[in-house]
């Protein structure tokens, strides 16, 4: 397309261009972002999903994370819960929103590296199509067990369950609590567990505590908090977690496990680049003020030291290596 000159010089061709591109980009996205003094700011309130209930550990972080950026993108950021299906089922629905930067999903390995693996009916999205915003941080699982068991350490809780099956408490085929343990399982040979199902976090570290399951592999945030009623013997992450840092690492005991889930935002798949990057600038700085990076280890979480622009590289990294632990561990949902 060419413009008439008609005493338009060089400086004002180029910003009609850009004007002009910026246009056509709204138009074909169907974004409602403008540029304002520079900045591009959305025309309404920014929806964020999180595919679980309120109030849960996932719910809260992602409420941590966007109540630090406040009116920084021009609009509040709205949480909207919407559970069902180990996550998928607000996952299906983020990545059919319109991709206009006004909605994003609060991710999480559950149902982008594993889930699409194990519910292959019920997932209705491909994890490499989402727009990757910024990973914020990631989330440990340590064995535990009831305060009184009489298994003094790992080696005889490994020990036991090499002479006679234990049970084991996890929220659903392909959730980390289950892959934690499959992960322990490929790396020690011999051991047998029955995985007794429970409809989430809370009721597994229920079971563990009241000793209606031997063990269960237990979310951080939950273990720091009930920490006086349970008997934790490791933690399934490459490194100990500073709010419980007695508590060893696997690998410290020979067995490299990394069973870490992951958070992080993404946006439906054709989400304009411009918006993307004025979200993922603000979403960077929140992860990255001590003050947000404190509160996250109090609640037991770790900020992540990912570069934004590896976070595209990480999810696919993740969604392979997952894929590999739910085919040997022979993993398949009915739904």
């Amino acid at each position: 397309m060419n413009f008439p000159h008609h005493g338009v010089d060089r400086a004002g061709r180029r910003a009609a261009l850009k004007t002009l591109a910026c246009s056509a980009a709204a138009g074909l996205s169907g974004a409602s972002w403008a540029q304002t003094g520079g900045k591009w700011v959305a025309s309404g309130p920014i929806k964020m999903t999180v595919p679980y209930a309120a109030g849960g550990g996932t719910d809260v972080l992602a409420r941590l994370v966007s109540s630090q950026i406040g009116n920084a993108l021009g609009q509040p950021i709205v949480i909207e819960n919407r559970p069902g299906v180990n996550g998928i089922l607000g996952t299906n629905l983020v990545y059919g929103a319109h991709p206009d930067g006004q909605n994003l999903l609060f991710a999480a390995a559950d149902f982008i590296s594993i889930a699409p693996h194990v519910y292959r009916n019920a997932v209705k999205f491909d994890p490499a199509q989402f727009v990757p915003v910024a990973l914020i941080a990631k989330m440990g699982f340590l064995l535990a067990s009831r305060a009184d068991n009489t298994a003094k350490d790992l080696e005889e809780v490994i020990a036991r369950a090499r002479v006679k099956e234990i049970t084991y408490a996890h929220w659903g085929p392909g959730s980390t609590s289950q892959m934690a343990m499959e992960l322990l399982r490929s790396r020690v040979p011999g051991i047998k567990a029955l995985a007794i199902p429970y409809g989430g976090a809370a009721p597994v570290l229920n079971a563990v505590m009241a000793g209606d399951v031997e063990y269960g592999f237990v979310p951080t945030p939950l273990a720091m908090a009930s920490q006086s009623k349970l008997k934790l013997y490791a933690i399934a992450s490459p490194q100990r977690f500073a709010g419980i840092k007695d508590v060893p690492t696997l690998a410290e005991h020979g067995y490299v496990v990394d069973a870490d889930t992951w958070f992080g935002v993404l946006a439906p798949p054709r989400t304009p680049a411009a918006a993307v990057e004025a979200i993922r600038a603000q979403m960077v700085a929140a992860a990255a003020d001590p003050r947000v990076s404190a509160r996250m280890a109090e609640l037991g979480y770790t900020a992540t030291n990912v570069p934004p622009e590896s976070f595209g590289a990480f999810i696919q990294t993740e969604y392979a290596r997952w894929g590999g632990v739910v085919r040997a561990a022979h993993i398949q949902a009915v739904d």
